[in-house]
């Protein structure tokens, strides 16, 4: 393989489209959160309605908050219109699926070398926890 594929393999980042669902609604609520913060604006309403569930909407803002309290540097959100993900949001979207399964050892691999075990504890159980909430038939 040439090293020019391979660099380019090793660097490409995956698409939103070809996330599973789960995963695409963290990173995409998280770019819209970031948004909203930025021109000053609450998430809720829209997250809400995206979800047609409050608690959903509450419980991923726990997820924006431990996420904001526990990275270590500042979390990279590509703007909402792109379709690739950043690295983190790449991260996430690996972390999201690994606590929908219920898989903390992938997720403490995932994270060991960048978070201490309560922040991955946090953000792991909020994950979770809006998971849950976003499950089908979940009021």
């Amino acid at each position: 393989m040439a090293s020019s594929a391979l660099i380019r393999q090793l660097t490409e980042q995956p698409l939103v489209r070809d996330l599973p669902v789960d995963a695409a609604q963290a990173v995409l609520a998280l770019r819209y959160c970031i948004l909203c913060r930025r021109s000053e604006r609450d998430p809720m309403p829209e997250l809400e309605r995206r979800w047609g569930n409050i608690l959903a909407a509450r419980r991923y803002r726990l997820v924006v908050e431990a996420i904001g309290h526990c990275w270590p540097e500042p979390f990279a959100v590509a703007p909402p219109c792109c379709p690739r993900l950043s690295f983190d949001e790449a991260l996430l979207a690996d972390m999201a699926g690994a606590a929908g399964r219920g898989d903390r050892a992938r997720f403490d691999r995932l994270t060991s070398e960048m978070l201490g075990g309560d922040a991955r504890e946090m953000i792991f159980v909020a994950l979770e926890n809006f998971l849950r909430a976003r499950a089908p038939g979940r009021v």
